[in-house]
């Protein structure tokens, strides 16, 4: 009987223990997802909150009093942010689809052909990401002023891809690296060119690691500033990185109104997300997987 008695005492304390454990593990997972989203958050209170409300102590966590939508209003109706959006999306969208299909043909030929100079060639798309872009700016300015692509979208569009097409290549490489060769040469033997067996096995198999590379392409080139602030003059081609920056005053800035203009910047990557998300989840792992 004692011996029963001691076994139950040590499985409910075990029991116990398991319970405290998964508490534990819930409510870090629960603080850590308040510590991420509460930025979020504070900024889509702080856009509903006239300025003056911002700075007021203790801090509104729950907009009640004040809250209103003109910020909104004014932002959409008395700036160009809705023309600036559109700018952002046309460079954003447009590089994207430029560097994943460039970035999808060199990492192919990487990972499938051998050729003398294969791996450095791999390891200077990899090295060209350590310069910042401080260092780089300049020198495509003097360029791009020679060749007339200053105050361009497509000429901002062009600085983008030099860095996104290399990036874009190596994400892919390790997506084409997890696709068996032995599929393709099944494909190449039942009379299937190399363009064709690379167009319609490949790149279907490939997809999540496509849409992954897609989306990272455009979030940097929806967020990117110091290429835009260099490179565009005119307002009517302002991104909305610059239009938002606009906003800052010497004496003044109206902050209710630069916080309803970031979160109508926030929302386009967010459907995005949404609309991709399945892909993503998938290629998260999947290039990091070898066939």
């Amino acid at each position: 009987m004692s011996s029963q008695a001691s076994g139950r005492e040590a499985f409910a304390s075990y029991g116990r223990a398991a319970w405290a454990s998964k508490l534990g593990h819930r409510l870090l997972v629960i603080a850590m997802c308040v510590v991420a989203v509460f930025p979020f958050y504070w900024l889509i209170v702080s856009s509903v909150l006239p300025t003056e409300k911002l700075f007021s102590f203790p801090p509104q966590l729950i907009p009640t009093d004040g809250a209103t939508v003109e910020p909104y209003k004014r932002a959409l109706t008395e700036s160009d942010l809705p023309l600036w959006l559109l700018n952002s999306f046309k460079v954003a969208a447009g590089t994207a689809f430029v560097a994943v299909l460039v970035g999808s043909i060199c990492a192919y030929a990487i990972s499938r052909f051998r050729f003398r100079g294969r791996g450095p060639t791999a390891l200077a798309m990899l090295v060209t990401q350590m310069f910042p872009d401080i260092l780089i700016v300049l020198p495509m300015y003097v360029l791009f002023a020679q060749l007339g692509l200053l105050d361009s979208l497509f000429g901002l569009s062009l600085a983008y891809l030099a860095f996104l097409v290399p990036v874009s290549a190596a994400l892919l490489k390790g997506f084409f690296d997890a696709i068996p060769v032995d599929v393709e040469h099944a494909a190449m033997m039942d009379g299937a060119s190399r363009l064709r067996t690379y167009r319609d096995i490949v790149l279907p198999l490939a997809l999540p690691g496509l849409v992954s590379t897609y989306f990272f392409a455009f979030i940097v080139a929806w967020d990117e500033y110091l290429f835009a602030r260099t490179f565009l003059t005119s307002e009517d081609n302002w991104t909305g990185t610059l239009g938002l920056s606009s906003y800052f005053g010497a004496y003044t800035t109206p902050w209710d109104q630069v916080m309803s203009s970031a979160v109508l910047m926030t929302i386009p990557v967010a459907v995005l997300f949404l609309i991709l998300q399945r892909y993503l989840l998938r290629g998260l792992t999947a290039g990091a997987i070898r066939g």
